[in-house]
């Protein structure tokens, strides 16, 4: 899936509360299918009883186990980077997918290591041009340079991603995308087709940039609305 088609999913994942599964990613090829998933996952959280102590419960068993501690106590509201050190977090997110049937979103770099390589590719091409002469192929040389160490840095500082992501900070938030694996937890008021078709419309027209006769039911992500 390209990079608009994860922010989509995203998108969808937040409005509606609920969690995508990988295997489900390949069968959604029309909005109508989409608009449907939804739908599903809306109605049964009218039916489902109690669905997140289930899915607390699952996680708590989970960090009980990372942790080597069977009497741990555990809240909803806990922090995880408080909980769990920095290789625990590691070792919950490598076993997330099996609780949310799909990839979380990654563990981030510490903040004050993103902005610093930030602030070292952006100066590593200002620093190589005051020394060299400006012509056209040292210029391309220098860009080229440039994206190589973006890369290089990239992959070195895999291993320093241990900072939870945004909406996966607690326990609670981490149990909520669980649940939404078989039900949405934040449906619209009205649960009718007409409500959720409109609702996704409107994402998808924010997220793919189309115009707003393109998005009928019928119409496919890649073939017709340009999903990459």
């Amino acid at each position: 899936m390209g990079l608009d088609g994860v922010e989509l999913v995203m998108a969808i994942e937040d409005r509606f509360g609920i969690t995508i599964p990988d295997s489900v990613y390949s069968e959604i090829r029309t909005v109508d299918d989409l608009v449907g998933f939804c739908l599903d996952r809306i109605h049964a959280a009218e039916t489902v009883c109690c669905p997140s102590l289930s899915s607390f419960l699952s996680l708590r068993c989970l960090v009980r186990e990372i942790r080597n501690d069977p009497d741990l106590r555990l809240r909803p509201r806990d922090n995880v980077e408080t909980v769990l050190d920095e290789s625990d977090r590691k070792r919950l997110w490598q076993q997330l997918p099996e609780l949310l049937e799909s990839h979380p979103r990654e563990l981030r770099r510490p903040a004050w290591l993103r902005k610093t390589l930030i602030v070292f590719v952006l100066s590593f091409p200002i620093v190589l041009m005051a020394f060299l002469p400006w012509h056209i192929e040292i210029l391309a040389l220098i860009w080229l340079a440039t994206i190589a160490l973006g890369i290089i840095l990239h992959w070195l500082t895999l291993s320093m991603r241990t900072r939870t992501p945004d909406r996966y900070t607690t326990f609670g938030e981490i149990t909520k995308r669980i649940v939404g694996v078989t039900v949405a937890t934040n449906p619209p008021a009205e649960t009718d087709y007409d409500t959720v078709f409109s609702i996704i419309k409107e994402i998808v027209i924010d997220q793919l940039g189309v115009d707003d006769d393109e998005v009928v039911p019928s119409a496919r992500f890649i073939q017709d609305l340009g999903l990459d």
